[in-house]
């Protein structure tokens, strides 16, 4: 079976699912194609502007909530289906189509749920469409679309969440989350080890993820450093020019301070192995392989499309949405010196009613698409 996977260039967020979906397809001997929707219909100008716009709220997140939640409506929803019927975006995805020739198309972005059944059926093209949803507790309304063949989510928030929407609840199902499957490789290692591994101290670690553009705040790290905690910050991810020249300043004002800044890293497992708390800017993907890993997690900045979160973090309190940095430098000691809480907090990972796999993800998508052909 061939399946397209088809995500958007507006963060790591919808990429890293559909490279784990087409990678466990290939390692099934599967084929798989992993496209951008956009070039996929032919689009060079709305990718710019996705991507661009994207890095904009990323710079502005106390703002991004209110900015993306007034976008996110039905009415934007019908004009980016009108967009799909424009004859060159549709020309150019039935050359797409012709050239590939799927048996399915699984998208891990919103925008893809809600054109791609459009273009498919407006170009007489008889193969399901999947969206799966890249924000595990939620969906914006824009991605509500009762065309599509199956809506896939790793919670039931999620589907409570999309059924709240709109979205009818006999094409949603459960899956498990598509982990990239580095992380059920790595196996088992006690911090001690992972820590040996990566060259770091033996200390308490806090692993500061900051994301494919690397656009934040330190405000953290410089209340990190002045509080005499002992721990070490270790960096991964991109770092962009002013929080480059951030770190820089923060280096100098605290030499003292443990501080590791190992940007890009293709062993992140590890990384999350040898901490003892993530915090970030965090999108859904990052805080899911948190709890795989069983590491309490802060999201420090809480964007639209994650704000749905804080309900399951009521239920399953194994990390914090907080924006105040007082109350992150707070939460931070708290985990330090309580060992109740951290018994407590593994207590409730070990509870977590999620699976983990993309290759269980994988073998729904076959037997759905095989069920439907039956169908036809």
């Amino acid at each position: 079976m061939k399946g397209a996977m088809i995500y958007v260039d507006a963060g790591k967020g919808h990429y890293t699912p559909a490279k784990a979906v087409a990678d466990s397809f290939i390692r099934k001997g599967e084929e798989a194609i992993l496209e951008n929707l956009f070039l996929m219909v032919g689009s060079e100008v709305w990718n710019s502007i996705t991507k661009d716009t994207w890095r904009f709220m990323l710079h502005i997140p106390r703002l991004e909530p209110l900015l993306t939640e007034s976008a996110d409506t039905r009415i934007n929803a019908f004009l980016m289906k009108k967009l799909a019927e424009l004859e060159r975006n549709l020309d150019a995805f039935g050359e797409w189509y012709e050239k590939e020739k799927p048996d399915f198309i699984l998208s891990t972005n919103f925008i893809g749920g809600a054109v791609l059944p459009v273009a498919v059926e407006k170009l007489g093209i008889d193969i399901p469409v999947y969206q799966y949803l890249a924000d595990v507790f939620d969906t914006p309304r824009i991605g509500v679309n009762n065309s599509l063949s199956r809506m896939y989510t790793a919670s039931e928030i999620g589907i409570r969440n999309a059924i709240a929407k709109g979205q009818d609840a006999s094409l949603l199902s459960l899956c498990s989350f598509p982990i990239q499957h580095k992380f059920e490789a790595y196996g088992t290692r006690s911090k001690e080890e992972a820590r040996k591994e990566l060259g770091l101290d033996n200390r308490f670690t806090v692993l500061l993820s900051m994301g494919g553009e690397g656009i934040g705040s330190i405000s953290l790290l410089y209340k990190l450093a002045a509080s005499g905690l002992d721990l070490q910050v270790v960096t991964i991810g991109g770092k962009s020019e002013s929080t480059e020249r951030n770190i820089e300043r923060l280096r100098k004002d605290y030499p003292d301070f443990h501080l590791e800044t190992r940007g890009f890293v293709d062993n992140v497992p590890a990384y999350l192995a040898a901490c003892d708390i993530q915090i970030g800017k965090a999108g859904a993907n990052s805080v899911m392989e948190s709890i795989y890993m069983h590491r309490p997690f802060i999201v420090t900045e809480v964007l639209y499309p994650f704000g749905a979160s804080e309900d399951f973090l009521k239920d399953y309190p194994v990390g914090w949405c907080e924006n105040d940095v007082d109350i992150q430098e707070e939460i931070i000691r708290q985990v330090m010196i309580d060992e109740k809480l951290r018994t407590d907090i593994e207590e409730t990972f070990r509870n977590i009613p999620i699976h983990f796999g993309a290759d269980a993800f994988c073998d729904q998508l076959i037997e759905e698409t095989e069920r439907i052909r039956k169908q036809q």
